[in-house]
């Protein structure tokens, strides 16, 4: 059952409850009026009698009808406020349900966009299976050269995530929040500018990035590193498309490997900084030496605390392993749940311990 499903549950359950008051407090009412009127026709008749039996008697009638009619009264006004209680939390329900709606609607939007993006993977694996696979370049690892550490870096953000809370009171809030890459970016420069050697790393940054921007940036930057933030799932990454639709451009783990090794220059690592990326280690790895990816979905913050304190590690010339281990220790000092994520993938004969990418000696 849904949350609207049982919200609508529980205002059909309190419109019964109000139903019946209402039909009890004119119960009471008529029994109330009853007793009163009844109290005046007892007093008319003891005013009216000569006999002091009768007039008694009368009198006694009408004091017991004025108590019924009392107690009547007060039981009304019981009613009543229960009454009043209940339409105030029918409304508040009502409220509840509104918000409800709403996210849930934005839920389904959101499931209906993944759907659609599964869709279209599988119909752009359907056509990749359909022709003879391409040769894909098997890179050997290369001990660092003399000059700087060169980092792509793209982001692209076509996506926006969304976080839904149910307070106390019933009522749930959904807000969107777009993943703050840029903010990713900067803080990433910032631990640069503070590493021991700085001068050894130079970062690219392409925002919004489509494909052809990264075949652009293998061809311009010959980088040694490559470095996604954003979106992606089990299939593949989620770039920016020319058109800027909200849809963005799928791009699978295979495509991304074919892409890395249609160069003279493939890099050495390739981060990915995105939900379950780990899961295309298999086809990046047929083209680049070693991986970083994440095993599950990540938090905002934690992509943001494990780039930043990746690169000033790299930047201080530690190994790749020693780097990523380094983030990792920084997440879980930052209290941060998803510090166990990040998992580093080596080709055979490699290893990440002795990974260097920055040699000062140099």
């Amino acid at each position: 059952m849904t949350r609207s499903d049982q919200i609508k549950s529980e205002i059909g359950r309190l419109d019964g409850s109000i139903a019946a008051l209402r039909k009890e407090l004119a119960r009471q009412q008529k029994k109330a009026d009853d007793a009163a009127a009844k109290a005046r026709h007892e007093r008319d008749r003891a005013h009216k009698t000569k006999s002091d039996s009768t007039k008694r008697s009368a009198m006694a009638t009408a004091e017991r009808k004025d108590k019924e009619a009392s107690t009547g009264m007060k039981k009304v006004g019981d009613i009543s406020v229960k009454i009043a209680a209940k339409e105030k939390s029918v409304n508040a329900k009502r409220t509840s349900l509104a918000a409800a709606e709403r996210s849930e609607q934005r839920t389904k939007d959101h499931e209906d966009d993944r759907r659609r993006r599964k869709e279209k993977s599988h119909a752009q694996e359907i056509a990749r299976l359909s022709h003879p696979p391409a040769r894909v370049r098997f890179v050997e690892v290369q001990p660092p050269d003399p000059e700087p550490l060169r980092v792509l870096y793209l982001t692209a953000n076509p996506h926006a995530t969304e976080t839904t809370v149910e307070h106390p009171d019933g009522t749930v809030e959904t807000n969107g929040v777009w993943l703050r890459v840029d903010q990713e970016v900067r803080k990433v420069n910032q631990a640069l500018k503070k590493s021991k050697f700085r001068d050894l790393v130079t970062v690219e940054h392409l925002p919004a990035a489509t494909g052809q921007d990264l075949m652009d940036g293998l061809n311009d930057h010959r980088p040694h590193v490559v470095h996604f933030s954003g979106h992606a799932s089990e299939l593949g990454v989620l770039l920016e498309d020319d058109e800027g639709s909200r849809d963005g451009n799928g791009m699978e783990f295979a495509l991304l490997a074919r892409v890395l090794g249609a160069t003279d220059e493939p890099p050495r690592l390739v981060v990915l900084n995105a939900c379950e990326s780990l899961e295309g280690a298999g086809d990046l790895l047929r083209t680049v030496p070693t991986i970083i990816g994440m095993s599950e979905s990540i938090s905002d913050l934690a992509a943001m605390n494990f780039a930043t304190q990746f690169y000033a590690a790299i930047a201080s010339a530690q190994s790749v392993a020693s780097a990523v281990e380094q983030a990792k220790t920084q997440m879980q000092m930052a209290m941060l749940e998803d510090f166990d994520l990040p998992e580093i993938r080596t080709r055979e004969g490699v290893d990440g311990h002795s990974l260097v990418l920055v040699n000062p000696s140099e």
